[in-house]
């Protein structure tokens, strides 16, 4: 095996911070809790690591594999930590707080990034990345609007600064509100811009908040596809050319969605058939341990592939655009959960 082609080295890194940040929060305990959950530990160690010391590029496809693949198998085995009942009706009630920021927050986005001198696709491209799914969002409608790499290169620097910010202030904030699991994971799963840091954010204030969080923004993730549809035909009539073809749709689909969905189903059918079985208990509860732990991976991915000389690259006016975009999803989206009373 070529190990500098190999998925191996960059997954042991990740696998070994999952293991120590599992272990610090086991022992860190202030007045019988335990104030630091794993997921920030691991971040921290990873941001930590890549910042001083370095990541060579031969650990790079393993950090990858962990931050896309891994989570992605963690979010499919947390559907059997829910109910479909659960799933479907937690989504549902999110859902027009979810559509009503996604449009607002494209069109006011863009509105500031035009305001404030941003080329027409850069603003477009930080909207989109704040409204739905960060750097996934951007790169996903990038060819659909024809976008230049270093449009997408800025945008998705300047979506990840605040994404990596909101995984810290947002639980604090949370507490401060004094807002219920119901409550954070809602504001988390849709006001956070990545999948990996609303997992983040949401299991840092509980499990039962990290679930919701994940429910909300698998929800939220949906709306990616005919989004950048409309986008593409949009900006194929502005332009009078074919841009809409560029994209592919189908591949855009997050599928993992699905299994998610399904496992949701198959809790639900197993609830049904075996509720009282030891066997049946026992399967919940290691998948359960084995999805958390694949989570931990995943930050650790996050962290290793935070770097700060990246970020400083950033202009001002993307920045300020950013830091616009996030505030506008944070206030207007807990405000329609207070509003709606979630």
């Amino acid at each position: 095996m070529d190990i500098k082609n190999s998925i191996v080295p960059g997954l042991i890194i990740t696998v070994i911070i999952a293991y120590f940040s599992e272990f610090i929060h086991g022992i860190i305990v202030i007045g019988g809790q335990k104030p630091v959950s794993g997921v920030i530990i691991a971040i921290l160690a990873g941001i930590l690591i890549k910042n001083t010391i370095g990541v060579g590029p031969r650990f790079q496809q393993g950090i990858d594999f962990a931050l896309k693949k891994v989570l992605k198998g963690a979010i499919i085995l947390l559907g059997l930590s829910l109910s479909f009942v659960t799933v479907v009706t937690t989504g549902a009630k999110a859902f027009v707080i979810i559509l009503v920021c996604v449009i607002f927050a494209i069109t006011f986005t863009y509105f500031i990034g035009r305001k404030l001198g941003l080329p027409d696709k850069l603003a477009m491209l930080i909207g989109i990345g704040t409204a739905i799914c960060g750097s996934t969002a951007i790169v996903a409608a990038s060819p659909a609007i024809d976008a230049r790499d270093e449009e997408v290169t800025f945008s998705v620097a300047t979506i990840t600064i605040f994404g990596v910010l909101a995984i810290f202030l947002y639980p604090i904030l949370g507490k401060i509100l004094v807002l219920t699991d119901m409550q954070f994971g809602t504001w988390s799963g849709i006001a956070v811009h990545e999948t990996a840091q609303v997992v983040a954010a949401g299991f840092a204030y509980s499990d039962a908040a990290g679930k919701i969080a994940t429910v909300v923004k698998l929800t939220r993730t949906v709306l990616l596809a005919p989004i950048v549809l409309i986008l593409g035909v949009m900006y194929s009539r502005k332009q009078n050319s074919t841009t809409a073809g560029k994209v592919n749709y189908f591949k855009i689909f997050p599928w993992f969605v699905v299994g998610f969905i399904a496992l949701a189903g198959l809790r639900t059918v197993g609830d049904a058939l075996w509720l009282n079985s030891i066997e049946w208990t026992t399967f919940l509860s290691q998948t359960n341990s084995v999805s958390k732990f694949m989570i931990v991976m995943a930050m650790a991915g996050v962290g290793l592939l935070t770097n700060f000389d990246d970020m400083k690259q950033v202009g001002i006016k993307p920045f300020i655009v950013g830091l616009v975009a996030s505030l506008i999803m944070a206030v207007f989206s807990i405000a329609l959960i207070f509003i709606l009373g979630i």
